[in-house]
């Protein structure tokens, strides 16, 4: 969307390709004021086999529709069974059927309009399928966008896929790779792991990032009221930080004040076992404010009213490449961010690159506990948060610039000249 927003300033003009009638679990409608009323937008109908799902697992249908496994240990065998259905019958994702129908409906739009360029992204990885589809039939240039990797998913694992159906994503994933003209992804260490695959002709990153633009309507505040720790997005059980809640533990026996001005907002999908636990801690619960989702836009309040910004990541090998989307909007707002994870990782990274923040292992609670100590006396001396210029890397319209740059030399005589 951000892509779409900005690509028109660099001499491109986007078409948008999406279901006619998608099912989402959620929908944010305050993201439509990024979107031009001027936008071409093709849509088409797409089946999707959540319908089903509903009716036969109904306890079921909204863990599985997220693509994740939220309470592995709670799992019924109706859940289990739900979550084995998807993982093996329907790959890459639930979006495959509308890949053939979708593909025979583009090739007259492509070749009649003279498209230049297809870019797909995924997950769903379906998308690629179509990507590949075109470029057989019409020889048009395409990029395969991964935002996630494929058949290295962790995701895929957490749903027990089986060894066949781990082969098959393989099998596509490699052909995906051989016939698109340039291999887009998020990340530098993902790029190199899909570079080791040694399919991919050309391998570029264009990181996720932030759009200034969203910062503009925020209510921003000289100091925040409360010592506010603020986590937005999905928490479950693989990411809960015991430690962490050990370390707030701690300082609110230890730090004098500490209790009375804790804040910890935790804004999303959070785990039941995880609210349940901190509602009956005896020195967490009255901290707690859960908000359960609030639409994109109002998260920029939060951030503004934060004395810290937790990230969490999975506890998992993918930990090294992942960059949250969610990490360059925490950069922007010049709050220091505590991050948990894989210390030597592309997340380290970019944060040490823009002095935002640092990374600990999950299970690293004196380092922690440190970490919240200094921030904690910074928020009693009203010391105010300083952002680098090297966030401004990270910004929407410069990542759209750099994909652009990409476009440019795919097709040179789109060049736009300065």
């Amino acid at each position: 969307m951000k892509f779409v927003k900005y690509l028109p300033e660099f001499g491109w003009e986007p078409t948008i390709f999406t279901p006619e009638n998608p099912d989402f679990s959620l929908q944010d409608e305050s993201l439509m004021k990024d979107i031009d009323p001027n936008l071409e937008v093709i849509r088409f109908p797409i089946w999707e086999p959540f319908g089903i799902y509903k009716k036969l697992f109904k306890s079921s249908s909204k863990t599985v529709k997220q693509g994740i496994v939220i309470e592995k240990s709670k799992l019924s065998l109706t859940d289990k069974l739900s979550i084995w259905v998807r993982a093996n019958l329907f790959i890459p994702d639930p979006r495959c059927f509308w890949v053939k129908p979708s593909a025979k409906f583009l090739e007259s739009i492509i070749i009649d309009n003279k498209i230049d360029v297809v870019i797909t992204t995924g997950p769903p990885h379906s998308m690629h399928l179509i990507g590949q589809r075109l470029k057989k039939s019409t020889g048009v240039n395409w990029i395969a966008d991964f935002r996630d990797p494929w058949s290295d998913w962790d995701v895929l694992q957490k749903l027990n896929i089986s060894k066949v159906a781990h082969a098959i994503h393989r099998r596509m994933e490699k052909r995906v790779m051989q016939n698109s003209d340039v291999l887009l992804t998020v990340s530098n260490r993902l790029a190199l792991s899909l570079q080791e695959k040694k399919f991919a002709k050309d391998v570029r990153v264009v990181n996720n990032g932030v759009d200034e633009d969203d910062f503009e309507v925020a209510k921003v505040t000289q100091k925040p009221k409360k010592f506010s720790i603020v986590h937005t997005g999905l928490l479950n059980e693989i990411r809960n930080p015991i430690h962490l809640w050990e370390a707030l533990q701690e300082l609110c026996t230890e730090e004098d004040g500490f209790k009375d001005q804790l804040e910890l907002v935790l804004a999303g999908m959070v785990s039941g076992s995880i609210l349940d636990f901190l509602k009956n801690d005896e020195q967490l619960k009255e901290s707690l404010v859960y908000l359960d989702y609030i639409p994109h836009q109002q998260v920029f309040d939060y951030y503004e009213s934060s004395s810290v910004l937790l990230l969490l990541l999975n506890q998992s090998e993918n930990s090294k490449w992942i960059l949250p989307g969610k990490m360059y909007e925490y950069m922007f707002s010049g709050k220091p961010i505590l991050t948990l994870g894989e210390p030597e990782s592309d997340v380290r990274d970019v944060l040490l690159e823009c002095n935002a923040g640092e990374v600990f292992s999950f299970d690293d609670k004196e380092k922690i506990k440190s970490f919240l100590k200094l921030a904690f006396v910074n928020y009693k001396n009203g010391a105010s948060p300083s952002k680098s210029d090297q966030v401004n890397n990270y910004t929407r319209r410069n990542l759209t610039k750099k994909l652009a740059g990409i476009l440019d030399v795919l097709i040179p005589k789109k060049t736009v000249e300065n």
